[in-house]
């Protein structure tokens, strides 16, 4: 099932320490106590270019390794050392060994799921286009300089901030059970962030691409993308300049895949996780996931997993564990939750193991990577183009096909996700956009960008279409107890809401 990948990048530079890991597993076993050893080594390039001048570059290494030991009761601990020496290794077990016999004797909670995990061998590399030395320093500082240049060039009025950022991290996981796995996570990402400013008048739009090495920037067909999204951003940026308020009030909605994405991800995804389910509007006071209820509409699906080549990829968790698919929400019914080895059988689901972790010095906890709304039976557009050459007519013209579009009943189309605030335990959400665009049988007019909040549930029963094929690569990162994770996901090109008393845009 899972095999090397044939590329230039076969190797890993922590492959020097497997004998290391070997000697921290004698050494556990002779402590007569279980080892889960996670060796990291992340190395990034950033480059950051504003109105055409370079202001930073930065490079980084790092590398380290962190042990979680667990008594014979399902007692653990954990300590990390970014010392990659077996003097420094052992010391560090010592002490966690130390910690979590402590934990034993103070009668503190124990879990020993980790005991009935089944061991794998595994190694994945994916291929990649580029290495991350493909480009030098100042070869990546003039790639970012002339991409700046362009997106000024599109509008005198702009002002435009370019960074693009390359990582490669690297993974090898071992256990007491015989398990083995290493993987490489290769990263790379652009982000360009347009201002229009006329009087008084500030609007900035921001726009991305992610892939998995310098493709973003080398490559004719993706350097193409990453500039129409970035013309398109900087054409919304000038409009809004003239752009009015909208009354608020609850309407017919629809929402590009961006904000789909973090309604999914936000109001829902996090709901889901089961190390919180007591707290949640997807959890019952023991902590159960409600699977069976109905939480959305018949046609919605919602669903979390790791994409080759995606930013937010990761085949295995910090557990040693495969990452497989979850189907959160099947056609409506709650089904799965974003389970790991620890949290599954409390919350009473499968383990999916959705466990991530920011780095080797950091426990690992459930979280998601790809999220995605998906629904029956997506209707067409009218031009079968990327999303980036998609319009407001274009939608206002697919509403009118489908019969959605009514004489006297406009319908409010939201554009591009700038960030919220979520309560799992109520479900309420209050979510940013970019913009927002009236449709109406007789045209499309363009207002200033308005608040998106309401109920999660109430939204989810709300989606009654979908439009145009899967979009999965908005991209962002995401926070949970102290820990920053790459995240992305999406949905159809464009959703449709029917009107919701629960569902609002507008207001404070």
């Amino acid at each position: 099932m899972y095999e090397e990948g044939s590329n230039q990048m076969s190797n890993l530079h922590i492959d020097i320490y497997a004998g290391l890991l070997d000697r921290l597993l004698q050494k556990a076993a002779a402590a007569r106590v279980y080892l889960i050893a996670r060796l990291q080594r992340a190395e990034v390039r950033s480059v950051t270019v504003t109105n055409g001048k370079t202001e930073s570059i930065s490079t980084g290494l790092g590398q380290g390794l962190g042990l979680q030991v667990f008594t014979e009761s399902g007692h653990t601990a954990f300590a990390a050392t970014d010392i990659l020496t077996e003097g420094a290794a052992l010391t560090a077990l010592e002490t966690a060994v130390k910690s979590a016999r402590a934990a034993a004797g103070a009668g503190l909670e124990a879990n020993r799921a980790v005991f009935n995990v089944s061991p794998i061998s595994a190694r994945v590399i994916p291929p990649t286009r580029y290495a991350i030395d493909e480009l030098s320093l100042a070869e990546l500082q003039q790639q970012v300089e002339t991409i700046n240049r362009d997106v000024l060039a599109l509008n005198s009025e702009l002002k435009a901030r370019t960074s693009c950022t390359i990582e490669r991290e690297e993974w090898h996981i071992v256990r007491s059970d015989g398990a083995s796995v290493a993987y490489l996570l290769p990263r790379c990402y652009c982000y360009n962030v347009v201002t229009a400013r006329r009087d008084e008048q500030v609007h900035t739009v921001s726009s991305s691409l992610s892939g998995s090495s310098y493709e973003v920037v080398l490559d004719a067909e993706r350097r193409a993308v990453l500039l129409g999204r970035a013309r398109r951003a900087a054409d919304l940026a000038v409009a809004l300049l003239d752009a009015p308020d909208y009354p608020a009030g609850s309407y017919d909605l629809v929402l590009d895949y961006a904000l789909a994405k973090g309604l999914a991800h936000e109001a829902f995804g996090h709901a889901a996780e089961a190390d919180g389910l007591r707290s949640s509007i997807l959890g019952d006071d023991q902590g159960r996931f409600r699977t069976g209820a109905v939480v959305a509409a018949p046609i919605v699906s919602i669903i979390d997993e790791s994409i080759e080549g995606d930013h937010a990829y990761q085949p295995f968790s910090p557990n040693g564990v495969p990452r497989t698919r979850a189907t959160i929400i099947d056609h409506g019914v709650l089904r799965e939750a974003l389970a790991d080895v620890f949290s599954a059988d409390a919350a009473g689901v499968r383990v999916i193991d959705a466990a991530r972790a920011q780095s080797y010095a950091r426990p690992a906890v459930p979280r998601m990577t790809n999220i995605r709304i998906e629904v029956d039976d997506p209707l067409p557009l009218p031009r079968a183009v990327p999303f980036e050459e998609q319009t407001p007519e274009d939608v206002r013209q697919a509403l009118l096909t489908a019969g959605l579009l009514r004489e006297g009943r406009p319908v409010i189309y939201l554009s591009g996700y700038k960030g919220g605030q979520v309560n799992p335990a109520r479900g309420d959400f209050v979510f940013n956009c970019a913009a927002l665009y009236e449709l109406t049988t007789e045209g499309v007019r363009l207002f200033q960008p308005a608040i998106f909040s309401g109920r999660t549930l109430a939204a989810l029963k709300a989606i009654k279409a979908g439009f145009g094929p899967l979009q999965l690569d908005s991209m962002g990162f995401c926070g949970k107890m102290g820990q920053s994770v790459p995240s992305s996901g999406g949905s159809h090109f464009f959703l449709f809401l029917e009107a919701n008393p629960q569902v609002v845009i507008g207001g404070r």
